[in-house]
């Protein structure tokens, strides 16, 4: 699978705060756009990762950064949160990886 990124995975520990997990090459293709609403426009940016690895340590809920974040994050404004990921582990080696939808 071609890489044009590396990708961080950022968790909520029990305590609130947040913390950087795993660090993964990925492919990443980014929508940019806004969304129509009642009251005005609001910013609607989308991303689908492909991570070459079926066995990505990555949930729903968490955050995932297109950059090589500290261990331990203050902020996470700027992140995109984990909406959907499949595992997807038919074929061959080089078929496999996982799909991450974010938000």
């Amino acid at each position: 699978m071609i890489t044009n990124a590396v990708c961080t995975i950022v968790r909520t520990a029990e305590d609130g705060s947040y913390y950087a997990g795993e660090m993964y090459p990925c492919l990443w293709i980014e929508d940019n756009g806004y969304e129509a609403k009642k009251y005005g426009e609001e910013k609607a940016d989308t991303a689908r990762i492909y991570i070459p690895d079926v066995r990505a340590d990555v949930l729903e809920g968490d955050y995932i950064t297109r950059a090589v974040v500290p261990e331990v994050i203050t902020n996470v404004s700027g992140m995109l949160t984990v909406k959907n990921v499949a595992h997807n582990d038919y074929g061959s080696a080089e078929m496999q990886h996982t799909e991450v939808g974010a938000k």
